[in-house]
């Protein structure tokens, strides 16, 4: 029994001692791994892949550019966020102002710069209203030498009624042409036959009188500033368009009163020589006795083309233009 247990305890005690220098001189690599190995540190930067660094950027400028131009800037955005560089609008500018200036400049500023006709004729058909009768007028207006200008119109029955009313209504006015219009200095009304017809102004604008004759009277009124006789007022708004003055001193030859006109509608009017755009305006005060209608032709620098004179018993007279001669520049 004594020489087995000696011999095996001996042997255990050689195989633990080589166990011990195996582990303390050699080691075993594979049973305790290094996590701190290069390898593993270049796995480790190499995450995330560089394919998921490209997915993650932004969508490109341009396609941004177009979602947002179909769609409208929100309230908060201030206009200085989209308002394009100073260079950019110096750029624009240069271009565009004056473009701009050249064909989007104002139709009233066009009028200012045109000159008034050295002519206008014209014809009308007149009928009576509420009454027998017709005729037809002639009116034409002619500037003159060195800045005047001179006015006349006829009138006369025609068919049957030239037998009941004879004769020929004749009116005239002459004056100077001035920077605000017509300036009138004689005013003449006359039938043909009828002495006692006759109606005279005289305007002496020097000493702001007005002087009216008629064959039974005569009376010195004073000359209000803008005074027109009934022919030159017709004619005056080739140089003030209407609704810039609408109150005028006007005379006959007989008496002196400041009428007021209103401006009434916009409206085509059909004559023989075509549809005319018109303004109608209407006097409003002056003569309780008698209600006048003027339409007046917006593309021919404001002259009328249609006048409707009607008096208190519904009588009265309508003139309609026929025909139309003149160098008005449109």
């Amino acid at each position: 029994m004594q020489k087995i247990t000696v011999p095996q305890r001996w042997l255990w005690a050689v195989l633990l001692s080589l166990l011990l220098h195996v582990v303390l001189l050699g080691g075993w690599s594979f049973v305790m791994p290094s996590f701190e190995s290069s390898s593993h540190l270049i796995e480790a930067e190499l995450l995330p892949p560089p394919v998921k660094k490209v997915e993650k950027k932004p969508s490109p400028p341009k396609k941004v550019h177009q979602s947002l131009k179909h769609k409208e800037v929100p309230n908060e955005v201030s206009r200085e966020s989209i308002a394009p560089s100073t260079d950019e609008q110096a750029e624009v500018s240069q271009v565009a102002e004056p473009l701009w200036r050249e064909e989007d400049r104002p139709a009233y500023e066009e009028m200012a710069r045109l000159l008034p006709p050295s002519f206008v004729d014209m014809e009308f058909d007149v009928k009576r209203v509420n009454g027998f009768g017709s005729g037809r007028a002639h009116y034409r207006y002619q500037a003159e030498p060195q800045d005047r200008y001179s006015l006349r119109s006829e009138m006369e029955a025609v068919g049957l009624a030239s037998i009941a009313f004879a004769g020929k209504r004749i009116e005239t006015s002459i004056g100077k042409i001035m920077e605000q219009g017509l300036k009138p200095e004689a005013y003449r009304v006359e039938v043909t036959g009828k002495p006692d017809k006759l109606q005279v102004a005289n305007f002496d604008w020097d000493n702001n009188k007005l002087t009216l004759k008629t064959a039974k009277s005569e009376t010195v009124e004073e000359l209000l500033e803008g005074t027109q006789d009934f022919l030159s007022f017709m004619y005056q708004f080739m140089f003030v368009p209407p609704l810039e003055r609408m109150a005028w001193p006007l005379t006959n030859g007989k008496m002196l009163r400041v009428y007021h006109y209103q401006f009434i509608s916009e409206e085509v009017i059909t004559t023989k020589f075509g549809q005319i755009n018109t303004y109608h305006i209407a006097k409003s005060s002056g003569d309780a006795e008698e209600k006048t209608d003027v339409w007046l032709a917006e593309d021919y620098r404001f002259i009328p083309i249609k006048i409707l004179k009607i008096t208190k018993d519904g009588s009265g007279y309508e003139f309609i233009a026929t025909r139309i001669d003149t160098d008005i520049a449109k």
